[in-house]
């Protein structure tokens, strides 16, 4: 991950403190008819640019069920401290990895009529969607069918959370209301790093940085530069649920370490 600077700025932290990717030809049998929910969105929620996201506690609720000629989109959205559900029927057409759709007219909320298109495709059980959103950004969702088994999914793929981060044998616990924190959100083909941690000067410094990664054999690597193609030296422990990635710096040896969430 261009040597991971974070990894730096955690070993700065600690001296501180201390005083798929396979393809499996489009989703098998897996049919598009069925109710699919929200796993991970790709978007730029706040403007600041685009990142992997893990769904709020509304988004959670949101699903799309898919018929033979018709799509719900069974909408919830954070409204204050409400969850605000706004469904939109679309009536469609689906040809060559596109769904060109109208909203229906039976459709409680949207202009009725209105016409748009998404494209889509199924890889590894799960369904792509991408399409312009409301603030016209580009958006990916990836969503997973109701009763569809995913753990043939390769095991990063998911939320995690940090849990811990060593410096040679200097460690740092992961603890409530301190600054030093972080979550990977991992779909099939990117993922996103969201890391707190104490600088020098006492100030919490916030990153967001969003990597490009493939599994080639046992390794994984981060080709979000094609003309720097780096390992990712991860390690699983506990049945895929734990994760720790190590890397060498000028203080020893800088490991992070994470635990699924989902």
């Amino acid at each position: 991950m261009k040597k991971i600077i974070f990894l730096a700025f955690i070993a700065t932290a600690l001296f501180v403190s201390s005083c798929g990717k396979d393809d499996d030809n489009g989703g098998g049998n897996t049919s598009l008819t069925g109710d699919w929910y929200l796993h991970t969105i790709y978007n730029a929620p706040d403007g600041y640019g685009s990142r992997w996201t893990n769904p709020n506690n509304c988004a959670q609720k949101t699903y799309w069920s898919i018929s033979d000629k018709k799509i719900k989109h069974e909408w919830y959205y954070s409204k204050g401290s409400e969850c605000k559900y706004t469904p939109i029927y679309f009536d469609y057409t689906a040809t060559n990895g596109v769904f060109d759709i109208t909203i229906a007219n039976d459709s409680p909320n949207g202009n009725k009529g209105g016409t748009g298109s998404i494209k889509y495709e199924i890889k590894g059980k799960e369904l792509i969607l991408r399409f312009k959103n409301n603030q016209q950004q580009n958006e990916i969702q990836v969503l997973r069918k109701k009763g569809v088994d995913y753990s043939s999914l390769d095991p990063f793929v998911g939320y995690w959370q940090m849990t811990k981060a060593t410096v040679g044998k200097t460690e740092a616990i992961v603890k409530e209301g301190e600054c030093l924190n972080g979550e990977v959100v991992a779909s099939s083909f990117g993922f996103t790093l969201y890391l707190n941690f104490p600088e020098q000067n006492g100030q919490c410094k916030k990153t967001i940085n969003t990597y490009e990664w493939v599994k080639e054999g046992n390794k994984y690597y981060d080709v979000t530069d094609p003309q720097n193609k780096e390992e990712l030296a991860f390690v699983f422990s506990e049945n895929n649920t734990k994760l720790s990635y190590s890397t060498p710096s000028d203080n020893g040896l800088v490991t992070i370490y994470l635990t699924k969430v989902k």
